[in-house]
């Protein structure tokens, strides 16, 4: 037998034994700290007033479920309870933050569908072209144009391309992307009754594009507006000879939805608003809050989280604009929120102007068009948005 065999295994030494139970008091003490916290988190959710929305992340939060027989018995109690502790938990806000900014150091470029750019640009992942989704909605507004032109009413749509189209050299390597030219083309395509305004053209002529959209937000900015607009009143047929206006900038800490949806606030934006010099005087009511003001713009959303909604104090089923301009035109405008910004410019031209968002919109159009006696029906959309929406067909239709 050799003399290995006859070996005794060698003992820990006293040092090393001393050490590992401080190893294990330490992993005990920690845990134990764990446990705590979880527990005093927990209890402050439990026992906490439920909060409604985020303005962290633009969003309303899941509410403490109701338990009932049949909520547990199919499973939906178990859902929402799961729902509910992830957006109420205490510090839930700082911990998106700092999951964000971890994320980011591990070189994700991804986050909660957000791209990370060049320079602090956030995008938004763009919208595939869903041929059932699209369908529903061109099929609404050939309707609704048709009905439009029956009462003499000329029709437009003018759909923005968004950051992802105009800024793709800022984009993460590897993104993936759409080509949104050939998404509003096959859009117009699908309305030929319909005139189709194109934005894209003059928007790539700027010469600083970076400046056309906020880096936080998924909006264009008053960059865009300009173009936007005397592209569409060229389309149009509107004589702006002689237009001029003035940009304030009426914010230097907008921090949009992108940052929000992201948890990334690695910069803030500057929101200027356009002025027409020959405005006028006009009267905005909107209509189903029974609400007059004199201005288009809401200064009070300048000390809130969404200070985009500066213009027209947010998004309303229908906001009607009445001028002193020197007109016969009326337009109708069924939109989403970027036209917001460039509604202001279109004052001066139009006698009256009726914004519809068929996202809060539950009127009878038909009655609204019968009733304003409009001239012209123009759909102004973003692309991503207009891809995805379906509250044309469901709310037009």
């Amino acid at each position: 037998m050799s003399m290995q065999a006859n070996q005794k295994p060698k003992q820990p030494s006293k040092a090393a034994l001393a050490l590992r139970r401080e190893e294990r008091k330490n992993v005990f003490l920690a845990a134990v700290v764990v446990s705590v916290l979880l527990l005093v988190v927990s209890l402050l959710t439990l026992v906490g007033k439920d909060r409604a929305y985020s303005e962290d992340e633009n969003r309303y939060l899941q509410g403490r479920p109701a338990l009932s027989l049949s909520a547990v018995a199919d499973g939906t109690f178990m859902d929402e309870t799961e729902a509910w502790l992830s957006d109420q938990f205490v510090g839930r806000d700082l911990l998106v933050k700092a999951r964000a900014r971890l994320d980011l150091f591990e070189g994700k470029r991804d986050l909660n569908d957000v791209y990370v750019g060049k320079d602090h640009f956030l995008f938004e992942k763009p919208s595939p072209y869903d041929e059932a989704v699209v369908g529903k909605t061109l099929d609404v507004m050939k309707k609704v144009s048709a009905a439009a032109a029956e009462k003499g009413a000329r029709t437009y749509i003018a759909l923005a391309p968004n950051a992802n189209e105009l800024l793709s050299d800022y984009l993460p390597e590897n993104a993936p992307n759409t080509d949104q030219t050939a998404q509003i083309k096959r859009v117009y395509e699908a309305l030929p009754t319909v005139r189709g305004v194109d934005l894209v053209t003059p928007l790539k002529k700027v010469e600083h594009p970076e400046t056309l959209y906020y880096k936080t937000d998924h909006h264009w900015t008053a960059a865009a507006a300009e173009p936007a607009f005397f592209a569409l009143m060229e389309a149009m047929e509107v004589d702006t000879n002689g237009f001029r206006y003035k940009q304030y900038p009426v914010t230097n800490d907008f921090r949009g939805t992108l940052a929000s949806s992201s948890g990334l606030a690695l910069t803030s934006d500057t929101i200027f608003v356009s002025v027409p010099d020959n405005a006028g005087e006009y009267v905005v009511t909107y209509v189903a809050e029974n609400r007059k003001e004199a201005s288009c713009f809401d200064p009070s959303k300048l000390s809130e989280k969404d200070k985009y909604e500066v213009f027209f104090g947010g998004n309303y089923g229908e906001v009607r604009i009445d001028t002193n301009a020197a007109s016969d035109r009326v337009l109708l405008l069924i939109k989403d929120s970027y036209a917001n910004c460039v509604v202001p410019l279109l004052t001066p031209y139009f006698r009256t102007i009726v914004m519809v968002d068929p996202r809060y919109y539950a009127e009878d159009l038909n009655a609204t068009m019968e009733r304003e006696g409009i001239t012209d029906l123009l759909w102004f959309y973003n692309v991503n948005t207009f891809l995805k929406d379906t509250s044309i067909a469901n709310k037009l239709g």
